[in-house]
């Protein structure tokens, strides 16, 4: 390229990502362990030095090549691969929370609304944060784990469960414990899938989701940023979701009042960044919750 050197060009592919889709063959007729070690460390496949043999260097060209071509395959089949389990995953979760809901008496789209606000969230989150630095994975995972907030009502008598009036004090305790319950349910689940991501935001969500920033929440009384991130995003999501739907206990709210209810502090307080992100984002939500549910973002291996 005019007016950059090889390594130039080199590190300007590398920046652009386009290294990662190109096989690179430096050549050049310095020979020191610094330089070439240089081109590698920027990405070179392989560096031939000056003077060369024309068929060597087309031997080796062939053979970049053909390496590159099995890496793409083979990366081709993982990714299938990959991707044919998180689609598994997502269908098991989702026929889970069907369930759930069914037996809630809760609208179906209950649980596909808390995935859409919480990913809609945490994309505002990580842009506001310098702290908090999740990838597109992370933040799909923990959507898909928020359809399991829940799971633990399926353990709560449907007397209560689906009561059209106001719980008592005593049966409002036995309501609580969805929580521990729930987060026991995968818990042990997640034994036999020690370090599996989706399982450890799923636990976290599911103990946590009604905790609160200043503490008042429960099972745990956790505070502020002891409360794991995953759980303050699907809390937020989820108390949104519960005033703008209709429940066998109540009419549904208008979008704006649900807003104020919760900047006010009517529903219990929050991470202020979170409110700022629902701040943010409140003209996009309807549009949001409005699209089809979302085919799940793979990434890229």
């Amino acid at each position: 390229m005019p007016g950059m050197n090889g390594f130039e060009v080199l590190g300007d592919l590398s920046r652009r990502s386009i290294i990662d889709n190109l096989p690179v063959i430096m050549i050049s007729s310095e020979d020191s362990d610094d330089v070439v070690l240089r081109a590698y460390e920027l990405g070179a496949s392989d560096y031939v030095n000056r003077p060369f043999d024309s068929r060597v260097v087309r031997r080796r060209v062939s053979n970049t090549i053909r390496l590159y071509a099995k890496q793409r395959r083979l990366t081709s089949l993982l990714s299938q691969q990959y991707n044919e389990r998180v689609k598994n995953s997502r269908m098991l979760i989702d026929i889970m929370a069907g369930v759930m809901e069914l037996r809630n008496g809760e609208s179906g789209r209950h649980v596909t609304n808390i995935k859409k606000l919480t990913e809609l969230l945490l994309g505002c989150l990580v842009h506001r944060s310098d702290n908090i630095s999740l990838d597109n994975e992370e933040r799909s995972t923990i959507a898909l784990a928020s359809a399991l907030h829940d799971i633990g009502k399926m353990s709560i008598d449907d007397a209560i469960l689906n009561k059209p009036g106001r719980l008592t004090p005593e049966e409002f305790e036995i309501m609580k414990t969805h929580t521990t319950i729930g987060a026991d349910m995968l818990h042990e689940l997640g034994r036999h899938h020690a370090g599996n991501a989706l399982m450890e935001y799923a636990y976290q969500i599911a103990r946590w989701h009604h905790e609160r920033w200043d503490g008042k929440g429960y099972p745990d009384g956790l505070k502020g940023d002891d409360i794991p991130i995953a759980a303050q995003v699907v809390s937020v999501a989820d108390v949104y979701d519960a005033l703008t739907s209709v429940r066998v206990y109540k009419d549904a709210i208008p979008h704006e009042e649900a807003i104020q209810m919760i900047l006010d502090g009517k529903c219990g307080t929050f991470n202020p960044l979170l409110l700022d992100c629902l701040l943010e984002v409140q003209d996009r939500i309807a549009e949001t919750l409005a699209r089809p549910a979302d085919v799940v973002a793979f990434p890229t291996i």
